[in-house]
Protein backbone atom coordinates (compact mmCIF):
# COMPACT_ATOMS: atom_id res chain seq x y z
CA UNK A 1 0.00 0.00 0.00
CA UNK A 2 1.36 3.65 -1.45
CA UNK A 3 2.29 6.04 1.59
CA UNK A 4 -0.36 8.09 -0.03
CA UNK A 5 -3.54 5.91 0.67
CA UNK A 6 -2.33 4.89 4.09
CA UNK A 7 -2.41 8.65 4.77
CA UNK A 8 -5.79 8.94 3.66
CA UNK A 9 -6.86 5.48 5.80
CA UNK A 10 -5.82 7.09 9.11
CA UNK A 11 -7.09 10.25 8.44
CA UNK A 12 -10.51 8.87 7.59
CA UNK A 13 -10.01 6.23 10.70
CA UNK A 14 -9.47 9.42 12.38
CA UNK A 15 -12.51 11.74 11.85
CA UNK A 16 -14.67 8.42 12.41
CA UNK A 17 -12.98 8.26 16.01
CA UNK A 18 -13.13 11.77 16.97
CA UNK A 19 -16.08 13.12 15.04
CA UNK A 20 -19.63 12.02 16.47
CA UNK A 21 -23.39 12.99 15.80
CA UNK A 22 -24.97 15.26 18.95
CA UNK A 23 -28.46 15.59 19.05
CA UNK A 24 -29.40 19.61 20.15
CA UNK A 25 -32.73 20.05 21.81
CA UNK A 26 -34.47 23.53 23.36
CA UNK A 27 -37.52 23.79 24.89
CA UNK A 28 -38.97 26.43 26.36
CA UNK A 29 -39.83 25.97 29.95
CA UNK A 30 -39.90 29.85 30.85
CA UNK A 31 -41.75 30.39 34.39
CA UNK A 32 -44.46 33.34 33.23
CA UNK A 33 -45.56 30.11 30.47
CA UNK A 34 -44.56 33.14 27.56
CA UNK A 35 -44.18 32.05 23.96
CA UNK A 36 -40.47 31.98 23.54
CA UNK A 37 -39.16 32.99 20.25
CA UNK A 38 -35.81 31.77 19.15
CA UNK A 39 -33.09 31.99 16.23
CA UNK A 40 -30.26 29.38 15.97
CA UNK A 41 -27.17 29.14 13.42
CA UNK A 42 -23.58 28.03 13.06
CA UNK A 43 -21.37 29.57 11.21
CA UNK A 44 -22.74 27.13 8.12
CA UNK A 45 -26.34 26.34 8.84
CA UNK A 46 -29.14 28.76 9.57
CA UNK A 47 -31.69 26.85 11.46
CA UNK A 48 -34.59 29.80 11.01
CA UNK A 49 -36.54 31.44 13.55
CA UNK A 50 -38.89 29.17 15.95
CA UNK A 51 -42.06 29.92 18.35
CA UNK A 52 -41.91 27.99 20.93
CA UNK A 53 -45.26 27.51 23.14
CA UNK A 54 -44.26 26.03 26.88
CA UNK A 55 -43.25 22.90 27.10
CA UNK A 56 -42.82 22.85 23.83
CA UNK A 57 -38.84 21.63 21.88
CA UNK A 58 -36.92 22.80 19.22
CA UNK A 59 -34.23 19.56 17.97
CA UNK A 60 -31.77 19.69 15.41
CA UNK A 61 -28.84 17.20 15.12
CA UNK A 62 -25.27 17.59 13.37
CA UNK A 63 -21.96 15.87 13.45
CA UNK A 64 -18.90 17.54 14.92
CA UNK A 65 -16.07 18.76 13.24
CA UNK A 66 -12.54 16.73 13.40
CA UNK A 67 -10.61 20.22 14.51
CA UNK A 68 -12.97 20.98 16.81
CA UNK A 69 -14.43 24.10 15.56
CA UNK A 70 -18.75 22.98 16.07
CA UNK A 71 -20.68 25.64 17.56
CA UNK A 72 -24.23 26.51 17.47
CA UNK A 73 -25.52 29.56 18.93
CA UNK A 74 -28.68 30.95 19.54
CA UNK A 75 -30.51 34.04 20.35
CA UNK A 76 -33.49 33.68 22.57
CA UNK A 77 -36.36 36.27 23.08
CA UNK A 78 -39.70 36.36 24.59
CA UNK A 79 -42.52 38.96 25.41
CA UNK A 80 -41.18 42.62 25.04
CA UNK A 81 -38.12 41.49 26.15
CA UNK A 82 -34.28 42.36 25.33
CA UNK A 83 -32.64 39.61 22.67
CA UNK A 84 -30.54 37.56 24.61
CA UNK A 85 -27.89 35.14 23.55
CA UNK A 86 -26.48 31.83 24.40
CA UNK A 87 -24.18 29.37 22.78
CA UNK A 88 -26.10 25.96 22.34
CA UNK A 89 -23.41 23.63 21.82
CA UNK A 90 -19.64 24.41 21.91
CA UNK A 91 -17.42 21.17 20.82
CA UNK A 92 -14.51 21.83 23.15
CA UNK A 93 -17.20 23.05 26.15
CA UNK A 94 -19.79 20.03 25.26
CA UNK A 95 -18.04 17.33 23.32
CA UNK A 96 -17.41 15.11 26.69
CA UNK A 97 -20.49 16.13 28.58
CA UNK A 98 -23.20 15.64 26.10
CA UNK A 99 -24.46 13.40 22.96
CA UNK A 100 -28.14 14.86 23.61
CA UNK A 101 -27.36 18.19 24.64
CA UNK A 102 -30.88 19.63 26.47
CA UNK A 103 -31.55 22.92 27.23
CA UNK A 104 -34.14 24.22 29.30
CA UNK A 105 -34.79 27.42 28.71
CA UNK A 106 -35.42 29.98 32.08
CA UNK A 107 -35.84 33.25 32.72
CA UNK A 108 -32.63 33.58 34.27
CA UNK A 109 -30.68 31.02 31.37
CA UNK A 110 -30.46 28.18 30.13
CA UNK A 111 -30.18 24.96 32.00
CA UNK A 112 -29.74 20.98 31.76
CA UNK A 113 -28.67 18.22 33.15
CA UNK A 114 -25.24 17.13 33.11
CA UNK A 115 -24.30 13.89 35.19
CA UNK A 116 -27.28 13.71 36.77
CA UNK A 117 -27.22 17.30 38.19
CA UNK A 118 -29.72 20.23 37.08
CA UNK A 119 -26.83 22.85 35.98
CA UNK A 120 -27.91 26.31 34.81
CA UNK A 121 -25.71 29.18 33.31
CA UNK A 122 -26.25 33.10 32.86
CA UNK A 123 -26.82 34.10 29.41
CA UNK A 124 -24.03 35.28 27.33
Amino acid sequence: MSPFVRSILLLSMLTLVWAKHVKVSITNSLEGKEVLNIHCKSKDDDLGRHVLHINQTFHWSFGTHIFWKTLFFCSFQWGNGPLLYYDAYIQIRDFEICDDCHWYIHKTGPCRYESCVHKCYKWN
